[in-house]
């Protein structure tokens, strides 16, 4: 595999903030990180363009780092996590909903996007773009009276 960025991401400097969103890079693949997501919660797939949401968090110290992508011949492998607050810093209490938004370019052939904290996996093929969405964690099934 072609190794194209595989490291953690120093946000500060990286960071060029467009109203409500900030794009970062340098990255092979169009990437976009927003403090507000109106996707549900968990990983999509939706006409080539992968979201990763957390659903909403307490305050602002929390997002979203793209921190390995991988490319090779049309399959591609992102690797995120988590961003938690600095604990040594304030935030203020506002409910915010972290989103991560890939754009894949035309002819990719297999996505696999990996937590790097859980280790969990998710695949997508070009016939799961039309809409395919998988919650972040695993859900009891609700039982119905």
């Amino acid at each position: 595999m072609r190794h194209l960025f595989n490291h953690s991401l120093l946000v500060a400097g990286l960071t060029m903030v467009l109203s409500a969103c900030t794009t970062v890079m340098p990255l092979s693949l169009p990437l976009s990180t927003m403090d507000q997501c109106a996707a549900p919660e968990g990983v999509s797939l939706r006409f080539n363009a992968l979201t990763i949401a957390l659903g909403e968090r307490p305050h602002a110290g929390y997002g979203i780092d793209l921190v390995g992508q991988q490319q090779d011949d049309g399959d591609y492998q992102l690797i995120f996590r988590e961003r938690y607050p600095d604990p040594d810093r304030k935030y203020a209490q506002v409910i915010t909903s972290p989103c991560l938004q890939v754009i894949l370019p035309a002819g990719w052939q297999h996505l696999t996007v990996t937590d790097q904290v859980s280790g969990r996996e998710w695949t997508f093929t070009p016939q799961d773009a039309l809409q395919s969405q998988t919650p972040l964690k695993k859900q009891a099934p609700v039982k119905v009276p």
